[in-house]
């Protein structure tokens, strides 16, 4: 029995010499002989670190591009010369207004559905504008022949 005795203190001996690192002995080994990394000089060592919540291989989407203000009602003429309608046919957004100037040195008179003007003499205009969708057609009522179009789109 004392030889079992011996080898059981050898054994602890051997154990708290040799510094092993066992699981129930962490506690009590010496900083020299633990592996764990101590940070220096580092003041946020104690802080945990929260990984991000996003997914880093999914790619950005974009924001939305700037979406500009509607555009703004525009004005834009028609020249009336040389018994022509100058252009003849227009496109343009609803709200546009079309102004024709009469640049003839004779009378001229707009005649449309739902719109027309009175006799417009040399420099006189007429406005009108458009607020819905749809092809207008128009000629001149003093001269039948002088046509032109409005097309008016969203």
């Amino acid at each position: 029995m004392k030889k079992s005795f011996i080898i059981v203190i050898i054994l602890v001996m051997a154990i708290i010499i040799g510094g092993c690192n066992l699981p129930f002995m962490t506690q009590y080994s010496s900083p020299a002989v633990n592996k764990s990394p101590s940070p220096v000089n580092n003041q946020n060592a104690n802080v945990p670190v929260t990984p991000p919540t996003a997914n880093l291989n999914q790619p950005v989407t974009p924001p939305p591009a700037n979406v500009s203000e509607p555009a703004q009602p525009k004005t834009v003429a028609v020249q009336i010369m040389n018994f022509a309608f100058n252009p003849a046919t227009l496109t343009i957004k609803v709200n546009d207004t079309v102004k024709w100037t009469n640049n003839d040195s004779v009378p001229h008179a707009i005649a449309g559905t739902g719109f027309g003007s009175s006799t417009l003499n040399n420099g006189e205009t007429y406005s009108n504008i458009f607020n819905q969708v749809g092809i207008y057609d128009y000629h001149c009522s003093i001269h039948p022949s002088m046509t032109g179009q409005i097309i008016v789109t969203q």
